[in-house]
């Protein structure tokens, strides 16, 4: 399965008209209005919270008895 977006993900413009611009990531193929547009998209930081989160985000109650310390 492939999925393809000509949505380019920075100006939200459609970038079907220039199919050298496009990066396959995984399953997918992102089309990008401008060189400038998909360095922007490369260089956004993504987030892995499995990896990225050093605190638990956990909100632990004296009701709850789970002791999260």
């Amino acid at each position: 399965m492939n999925i393809i977006s000509t949505l380019d993900p920075i100006s939200l413009n459609d970038a079907a008209r220039n199919p050298n611009l496009h990066l396959r990531d995984g399953v997918f193929d992102i089309y990008f209005e401008s060189v400038e547009n998909m360095h922007a998209y490369m260089d956004m930081h993504v987030e892995r919270p499995g990896l990225d989160l050093k605190h638990s985000l956990a909100n632990p109650t004296e009701d709850s008895g789970t002791d999260w310390n």
